[in-house]
């Protein structure tokens, strides 16, 4: 915002030199980004920048006060009109039919005027704001909203309808023309000044085509009122259209102003364009009031807060200078009362920052705060995914990171992008999804890796994924382990044969993640994915909590990728396996007494899994099973179809005792029989 010198003088005196001046203002916290001489018209101009929660610094007199309060001098109100003893304006009526929108309007009649030529000095001081002139009336109503902060608006009296002002919501599809000759069509949530008939301006953000002040208007009818913030900013986003009213308005503007606004205003039209008659000023509503109108402050909150001494006097000036009202209260306590333009001052807090700005920052010693060094220990959650880094890498894994954006390649529209985050304006054709799987990403890095001839790719990337579930407003955020094998297991050596990876060799690696995390009592379950082949999906799940899926991915999928052998895959939740896993584990003694091994091998149907077989063993165990180890799988020959054995290897030891041959044994015939009842098995023993 431009700020005119020459106007500033109106309400202070600038001792010499203004760039001083400047300076000070920066250091209050008013950022005073340039200062420009001008040589027509001959003036200095300050660019200031202007944060979202002082609008009352929107304006001449509202920068003047801050002047005043720097540098301690007086400040002069602006003049305004005292006529009070006028005639209302017959057959005029205001009425407001949307309360929230607009709380509090007025309106003025102006009959006659005789005079359209602007002063010199207005149309100077607008130039030196970056206004151009246009006439008379538009100019006083710019020239106010520049120097009190409070955006009017003039019509054309003879143009409107009915002689009615209403204040209400738009119809849904309603036309409107603007002053700058946009047609719009209006919504439902947009308040709308109008007439007996239409609409006449989009209130508080432009006016109409249809009621604009021309070089042939003689009667004017001068709005001046307190609209919404929130609903100005609502419609000037939805019609992407800002005005210096708009840009006030929904900031909040001075309540209080809206009458001040109104007098300077017709003190300005009284004195230059000689008006036939103005009439009363009609109101509608009532004025918003602070929600803190008092805020009780200690000095010694003051001395606390900034660290110096502030001496009560100092204090009252201080707030005083600022345009509050300081009373004592009690010892040591004052009583401020905020005015109408200060809604963001609700706390003592507030009045101690005012303070520490005016008092100067500079004048604050800077000193440390005695306190005792504190103990900053790594977050058990980087230490989880550290710890999976390692063992992973350690595995033979290389650690990969992949864009966060991907396209809808692959994945289901229903079932992995129905709730998956998409970009609306994105940067790069094509990648206006945040990933909601891994999968198509480490797909990618597969393929450049086949491509440029690599036969064993070995993957794995921890970050995070993104998703709106159902009943959220915004998107949530989950940390992902993402595993992906390709290729060889092992290549051919004079001592071991190559094989290619296997689904096994991924479920491996999930579970000695798991375990390194302390997890216990795993078990798995089917799951279904739209990238994952059915057969092959698996869910791991912690004391019944899905913690990790897998599976291999379909053919078909790898085929868009020209992979022609298979790709295993899986996700492991960092989220839940930190709330499963184990910070501190119990040391358990060795054991004293020896172990008896024995071997199982049963003849059972594909459908049952090996996993749930070693659960059932250990839990029929009685306590003196110590391991449960599946160390052969074989199908064909004299095994039927359908049909598999899987031979266990199972650790009997007591912690207490040394076990004979032929309890174990016992023992041992006993999980065989269950078992060959249980699930139809042949075994041998």
């Amino acid at each position: 915002m431009k700020i005119s010198t020459n106007w500033l003088r109106d309400f202070v005196e600038l001792a010499p030199p203004v760039s001083r001046i400047a300076e000070r203002l920066t250091l209050a916290g008013l950022e005073v980004k340039k200062c420009e001489t001008l040589k027509t018209p001959v003036d200095t101009v300050f660019e200031i920048e202007i944060t979202s929660n002082r609008p009352d610094w929107l304006s001449h007199w509202g920068v003047a006060r801050e002047i005043a309060a720097v540098e301690n001098l007086s400040l002069k109100n602006p003049v305004v009109d005292q006529e009070k003893n006028r005639m209302p304006a017959k057959g005029w009526d205001v009425k407001i039919k949307d309360a929230e929108g607009c709380p509090y309007y007025t309106g003025v009649l102006i009959e006659g005027i005789t005079v359209q030529k602007t002063p010199d000095f207005i149309v100077d001081r607008l130039l030196s704001c970056g206004i151009r002139s246009i006439n008379l009336m538009v100019d006083i109503t710019n020239y106010v909203l520049l120097e009190v902060g409070q955006p009017l608006h003039a019509f054309d009296a003879d143009l409107i309808r009915g002689q009615e002002i209403q204040l209400r919501r738009a119809k849904p599809g309603e036309k409107f023309l603007t002053i700058s000759g946009a047609e719009l069509s209006l919504e439902a949530n947009d308040l709308v000044v109008a007439d007996a008939e239409r609409a006449m301006a989009l209130a508080g953000v432009m006016g109409g085509k249809d009621s604009e002040i021309s070089e042939r208007t003689r009667n004017v009818f001068l709005e001046s009122a307190f609209f919404h913030p929130g609903r100005v900013r609502k419609t000037s986003r939805q019609h992407q259209i800002s005005s210096d009213s708009s840009y006030r308005f929904e900031r909040r503007v001075d309540p209080e102003a809206v009458d001040t606004g109104t007098r300077r205003a017709l003190w300005l039209i009284q004195k230059y364009g000689q008006p036939r008659s103005i009439s009363a000023v009609i109101k509608a509503g009532e004025k918003p009031q602070l929600e803190v109108k008092t805020v009780h402050l200690k000095s010694s909150d003051v001395k606390q807060t900034l660290g110096v001494e502030v001496r009560s006097s100092q204090i009252v000036s201080i707030l005083t200078r600022l345009g509050l009202d300081v009373k004592p209260h009690s010892e040591g306590v004052f009583k401020v009362g905020i005015p109408s333009f200060r809604s963001d001052l609700t706390r003592a807090v507030d009045l101690v920052e005012e303070i520490a700005r005016i008092y100067g920052y500079e004048n604050i010693p800077e000193t440390l705060p005695a306190r005792e060094p504190l103990t900053v220990c790594e977050s058990p959650r980087l230490i989880l995914e550290r710890q999976t880094r390692d063992l992973l890498s350690g595995a033979g894994l290389c650690e990969t990171v992949t864009f966060s954006l991907i396209s809808e390649e692959a994945l289901d529209p229903e079932k992995d992008l129905k709730r998956a985050v998409q970009i609306i304006n994105p940067l790069h054709h094509g990648l206006h999804w945040m990933r909601p799987t891994f999968v198509t990403s480490l797909l990618g890095v597969i393929q450049r890796n086949v491509n440029a001839g690599a036969d064993s790719i070995p993957l794995f990337e921890i970050a995070n994924i993104y998703a709106l579930p159902d009943g959220h407003k915004h998107p949530v955020e989950e940390r992902i382990c993402a595993i992906a094998l390709y290729g060889k297991k092992s290549k051919q050596t004079w001592l071991d044969a190559a094989r290619p990876v296997t689904f096994y060799d991924l479920k491996g690696a999930i579970e000695a993640v798991l375990h390194s995390a302390g997890c216990s009592e795993i078990c798995s379950a089917r799951v279904s994915k739209s990238y994952l082949t059915q057969a092959s999906s698996e869910e791991l799940r912690v004391w019944q909590t899905p913690v990790a899926f897998l599976g291999e991915v379909s053919p078909e999928i790898c085929k868009q990728w020209d992979l022609k052998e298979p790709v295993y895959y899986a996700e492991i939740s960092m989220e839940k396996l930190f709330a499963h896993a184990k910070r501190v584990r119990n040391f358990k003694e060795w054991p004293r007494y020896p172990a008896i091994e024995r071997d199982l091998s049963l003849v059972v149907k594909d459908s049952v899994k090996g996993g749930d077989l070693i659960s059932e063993i250990r839990g029929m165990g009685q306590g003196l099973i110590r391991g449960v180890e599946l160390f052969d799988l074989f199908r064909g020959k004299r095994v039927p179809e359908g049909f598999k054995n899987l031979a266990f290897r199972i650790l009997y030891q007591s912690a207490e005792r040394t076990l004979v041959s032929d309890e174990v044994q016992k023992l041992h015939d006993q999980i065989a029989q269950t078992l060959a009842q249980k699930h139809q098995a042949s075994f041998q023993i």
